[in-house]
């Protein structure tokens, strides 16, 4: 499924594939096919390393530069308030942060963020497309131009009367973030090259040899390390009801034990990570661990 933000950023957001970034663009904001060709510049830093896939991301997923503007784009599951309240975050320090010191203001780049989500459970998304914008309250005037926000609700795709006004090829386009297999995903894309080019890309990034090896990694390194702290967590347990009742302490050490897994299983992700040189970003998707934690770990 194309909805995981690492597959998402691997297909819209690196350079390789930087015309797909284009051509989705093109149709969000409506402009004539072509009109941002070698004019995006992505913001991110390097393209992904192959990584475990279903992993979320705690930083933009996607942020690039077209000429007088910057924009963020986010892929989501399930879009809650605590979602929106994240966007809003990262909306506003986009913002905030766009000119270096001593810069004129007038130099502000305009700003927008799309989320897209496959369902939303905020109750004023019931079209495919929601806009939302800064306005005066009483005459319900739009203040700030240069900042928008888009929600698009892919659970509203099939719905006709929700998805009117979006171009055939952006449908298209959230179809395939939507389908769960290859076949649908080809079924699709038929007709279009461009689309199946697109299909290619994904089916290559999920199916290879190398991404399907960092997942049994990822596997292998999990089961290892929470049966380690399982086993452990069986000892304590033993201990605990000799002293308070087998059962309570059985209990308390198991999820002790877990716990403590969990901790042994990102410690040792991390390590084996930079046997395989992965770099800090990656890392920090892949454990949604904070980069202080990680540089503490490798230190130790």
């Amino acid at each position: 499924m194309l909805s995981s933000d690492l597959v998402f950023k691997e297909i819209f957001g690196t350079q390789k594939n930087i015309r797909f970034l284009e051509a989705l663009l093109e149709e969000l904001k409506k402009l004539p096919r072509n009109s941002l060709k070698n004019k995006v510049t992505i913001l991110n830093g390097n393209p992904l390393n192959k990584t475990n896939v279903k992993n979320k991301s705690v930083v933009s997923d996607i942020l690039v530069e077209i000429p007088g503007e910057i924009i963020n784009l986010e892929m989501y599951t399930n879009f809650d308030e605590e979602d929106f309240t994240k966007s809003k975050v990262y909306f506003f320090r986009i913002y905030s942060t766009d000119l270096p010191v001593g810069e004129k203001y007038e130099r502000q780049h305009k700003v927008s963020q799309y989320n897209i989500c496959l369902k939303s459970s905020l109750p004023f998304t019931k079209n495919l497309k929601t806009e939302y914008l800064l306005k005066e309250k009483e005459k319900n005037v739009i203040v700030a131009h240069d900042l928008k926000g888009y929600i698009y609700n892919l659970d509203k795709l099939d719905e006709v009367n929700y998805n009117v006004g979006e171009s055939d090829l952006l449908n298209k386009i959230f179809k395939i973030i939507k389908a769960t297999t290859d076949e649908e995903r080809k079924s699709i894309a038929e007709g279009s090259e461009f689309l199946m080019d697109v299909v290619t890309q994904i089916r290559k990034f999920l199916y290879d040899e190398e991404t399907k090896e960092m997942k049994n990694l990822q596997d292998k390194w999990k089961r290892e390390a929470e049966k380690e702290g399982y086993a452990e967590g069986m000892e304590k347990g033993m201990e605990k009801g000799m002293e308070k009742g087998m059962e309570k302490g059985m209990e308390k050490g198991i999820e002790q034990g877990i716990e403590k897994g969990i901790e042994k299983n990102q410690i040792m992700t991390i390590k084996n990570m930079q046997k395989l040189n992965f770099n800090l970003e990656s890392m920090q998707k892949i454990t949604n661990l904070d980069k202080n934690t990680i540089e503490n770990i490798l230190k130790n």
